[in-house]
């Protein structure tokens, strides 16, 4: 029972404001505060606060912000035997928070830049225990991904890929990805359908289907997410919580899906229990610290019963 997480390792600089600015205009800052992230790690974190027994690759730097995110892989008890040392400075994300709990973010990619599928040998994905999961996103190299899916997959491991930042996939990544997991603008984005409710979502998963894709989530934030496996689409409603910051509110979403997935649950009850993940991460400021514990999400749906 096992996930391997594949992508970023970065440093947040988060500002809260009351509004985001628009072109050309400055407006005041409420506070500034540092966080460890960056989606791979994120979703790392998420998976092993979930339950899973999680392996990390990824490139960090030699600066001091790379040894905090080796704490922080070493205090989650997450395997960092495949996360390479780059000379220079760990990957950066600057983000914008408002009062509403919605959020900009900038991406400088750093030592993430120089993530290799060939520094990670077959030995190593032998390495993972059963059952096997790659859960991965696009902050690192695309065509590195790429090569990383197709061995996973020829290696037997279930695969899932986070679109984010929204790229284009080549039809050959896309053959190789299980299940996909957009949000409703990386959706938009790989479809030119703009995902606004549940029919679009549904529309929008349907024309990803048609590439390759075995299944398809489309996470839709407060309004939810729909999944389309086999040609059958299953809206699951929101969690009702109090958002206060939505950052890393979607890693949160992959990371314990995953976990669930590697511990032989189905895919319709993992969707739940993400959707509480989810949820639970937008009720605390920052990306790492806000990712929620198994039981805390296992509390939150005995609260409000299965979603779906």
């Amino acid at each position: 029972m096992a996930v391997l997480v594949i992508g970023s390792l970065n440093i947040d600089l988060v500002t809260y404001v009351k509004r985001m600015p628009k072109p050309g205009e400055t407006v005041d800052g409420e506070r500034l505060e540092v966080f460890p992230g960056g989606k791979g790690l994120n979703q790392a974190t998420a998976a092993a606060r979930a339950g899973g027994n999680v392996t990390m690759v990824g490139v960090i730097g030699t600066d001091q912000n790379s040894q905090l995110l080796r704490n922080v892989m070493d205090s989650e008890s997450i395997n960092q035997d495949y996360v390479s040392v780059a000379e220079g400075v760990c990957g950066t994300a600057i983000i914008e928070v408002d009062t509403s709990g919605q959020n900009r973010i900038i991406v400088i990619s750093g030592a993430n830049a120089d993530l290799k599928a060939g520094s990670f040998s077959d030995d190593a994905f032998d390495s993972i225990p059963e059952t096997q999961v790659l859960l991965a996103q696009l902050e690192s190299p695309i065509s590195e991904m790429e090569i990383f899916f197709k061995r996973a997959k020829d290696k037997g491991f279930l695969t899932i890929l986070n679109p984010a930042p929204a790229q284009t996939l080549s039809l050959e990544f896309a053959k190789n990805i299980d299940l996909l997991i957009p949000n409703q603008f990386e959706a938009g984005f790989l479809t030119g359908i703009d995902v606004v409710d549940v029919e679009s979502a549904t529309n929008a998963a349907r024309k990803i289907h048609r590439t390759g894709v075995e299944s398809i989530l489309v996470t839709m934030g407060g309004d939810g997410c729909l999944l389309l496996s086999q040609n059958e689409s299953i809206y699951f409603p929101a969690f009702d919580v109090t958002a206060i910051d939505t950052t890393a509110a979607g890693d949160a979403f992959c990371g314990a899906l995953a976990a669930q997935l590697s511990q032989g649950h189905a895919l319709i009850d993992a969707v739940t229990f993400a959707s509480a993940a989810g949820a639970l991460a937008t009720t605390k400021v920052g990306a790492t610290p806000s990712l929620p514990t198994r039981v805390e999400i296992s509390s939150l749906i005995q609260l409000q019963g299965s979603k779906g």
